[in-house]
């Protein structure tokens, strides 16, 4: 390609970092399942699922996090453990399919300082694909059926991570066993939240997205017209 058709020095930086993402993310996809699946087959079964509820600094929770009712007589023994303004129920799970379930969510480690599978397979899938539009992007003929069919799938993905965050938060309220919050009113259930990644909205960008790629679609249609015309 020569230099009066090659893309401007921003598109090409924004390629090569959407390339790193994707090289970086699957490696992380790596990672969590080789984590996840040693987890499962060395039987981990302490899940930890974030509570929206504010610290309880006397009384049930201690300052060293520990519950008072944490004793082994219970069905579920847990804690509560303070996380920023937040408290992380951590209790033991002896249900292989719902630790499975747990694990992909990312909620089985007591940090709580991990991500999730879905999120990180998002992130990877995204940046194959903006990399690939970039890639056949040229200044020359700038509208493709592959990059409109690209553009259409970026939308949809976007609009699926927000489907996953609602189909994660539910079942995360289905999956913890009814546990009575100590000075509160509801069961743990009622308070719980999807962590590490809440709510985003990111359905409003996969819709610009889609109207993006209709668009796009339009200008392949086009030019087309225009070549045959022509």
């Amino acid at each position: 390609m020569n230099t009066t058709t090659r893309l401007p020095w921003l598109l090409r930086t924004i390629r090569s970092l959407a390339y790193l993402q994707f090289v970086l993310s699957a490696i992380g996809v790596i990672f969590y399942l080789s984590a996840d699946a040693k987890a499962l087959m060395d039987g981990l079964n302490t899940a930890a699922v974030t509570l929206e509820l504010e610290h309880a600094r006397n009384g049930q929770v201690t300052s060293a996090g520990y519950d008072s009712l944490l004793v082994s007589k219970q069905t579920h023994p847990y804690q509560l453990i303070p996380k920023s303004e937040k408290l992380a129920l951590v209790y033991r799970e002896d249900n292989f399919a719902k630790r499975a379930g747990l694990n992909l969510l990312g909620v089985m480690n007591k940090a709580g300082g991990r991500s999730s599978l879905p999120l990180v397979l998002y992130s990877m899938l995204t940046g194959l694909l903006l990399y690939r539009i970039l890639r056949g992007l040229s200044l020359e003929s700038p509208f493709t059926e592959e990059n409109a069919r690209r553009i259409r799938w970026l939308g949809l993905l976007t609009i699926g991570l927000d489907v996953y965050q609602y189909v994660a938060y539910f079942y995360l309220k289905a999956t913890i066993p009814n546990i009575n919050v100590p000075g509160k009113l509801y069961l743990a259930s009622q308070y719980v939240i999807l962590d590490p990644a809440g709510k985003i909205g990111a359905w409003k960008f996969g819709l610009v997205l889609l109207v993006i790629a209709a668009v796009y679609q339009r200008g392949v249609e086009m030019a087309r017209e225009a070549e045959l015309t022509v």
